[in-house]
């Protein structure tokens, strides 16, 4: 595809075989509002435009991904930290309290409060969103 713009700064490349002079390449908001524009594309014309939606979709998602991510972080920064008793934590782990207090020692987000074993749930939480891979 020939690298033309025309007035406009818009591109414009050749007309369909047998005609002569170049044509606006519409815009994708263009082609949103009239889907019927679609029928004057030739096959390079109509590549283009698709790599250039789904280039501007990634785009989006990864942007709309960061901003959930942030909002996460966020909303743990704000709500106050609570300790789980042995019992909340496991079935937060989903596994059994017996576990839990033979390996405690393990557990990075063990709090030391006199004999008995708490567990920060912002702590937890992280651990558990680190085991998943998130």
């Amino acid at each position: 595809m020939r690298n033309t713009t025309g007035d406009d700064g818009l591109p414009r490349v050749p007309r369909r075989s047998g005609e002569a002079g170049l044509y606006r390449v519409p815009r994708l908001e263009e082609l949103v509002a009239d889907p019927g524009a679609t029928g004057m594309l030739d096959a390079r014309t109509a590549d283009f435009l698709e790599a250039t939606a789904l280039a501007a979709l990634r785009a989006l998602r990864k942007r709309k991904q960061m901003l959930a991510s942030e909002m996460r972080a966020e909303a743990l920064v704000r709500r106050p930290d609570r300790l789980l008793t042995p019992k909340e934590a496991a079935g937060r782990l989903g596994i059994g309290v017996y576990w839990v207090y033979r390996n405690q020692h393990k557990l990075p987000f063990r709090v030391r409060l006199g004999t008995v074993p708490r567990f920060s749930e912002k702590g937890l939480e992280e651990y558990i969103r680190k085991q998943r891979g998130g």
